[in-house]
């Protein structure tokens, strides 16, 4: 009866290894930051769940220059139709490096059809280095 009593915990201790998985990957999604105007900058955007109507935004960058301000914004659109207006500005990345919490829910950016984009310097806004469409994990 001991071993039956182990056998039991450990498929229950799995069962609840793969509940909270699964609610953890509700509680986050992601973007693919992809190079553009040859920067050669690319990398991640991590978006987690930080309570209701927050979510933290951590980019990991590789590729950019270091030491320069870039600024980063999330955007409404796509990368292929993006909205030049910021609807949440980010922390500027510095060495590939933000993070940023905002006023935004994670499902709201998640179905909200937004993405994350980069830009070359405060300087030169108008030149785009990466950019990446925002979606569940």
């Amino acid at each position: 009866m001991v071993n039956g009593a182990k056998v039991l915990a450990l498929v229950l201790g799995t069962l609840l290894l793969g509940v909270t998985s699964f609610a953890l990957a509700a509680d986050s999604a992601s973007a693919k930051l992809s190079a553009q105007n040859n920067s050669g900058e690319s990398g991640t955007a991590t978006l987690t769940k930080a309570g209701d109507n927050q979510t933290k935004v951590v980019l990991d960058v590789k590729g950019g220059p270091s030491g320069v301000n870039q600024p980063v914004h999330i955007h409404k659109g796509s990368c292929d139709k993006l909205d030049p207006k910021p609807a949440y500005p980010l922390s500027p990345l510095v060495n590939g490096k933000s993070e940023t919490t905002v006023n935004a829910s994670l499902d709201s950016l998640e179905k909200g059809g937004y993405a994350i984009n980069g830009h070359k310097s405060a300087q030169d806004v108008a030149t785009y280095v990466f950019c990446g469409d925002i979606s569940s994990m």
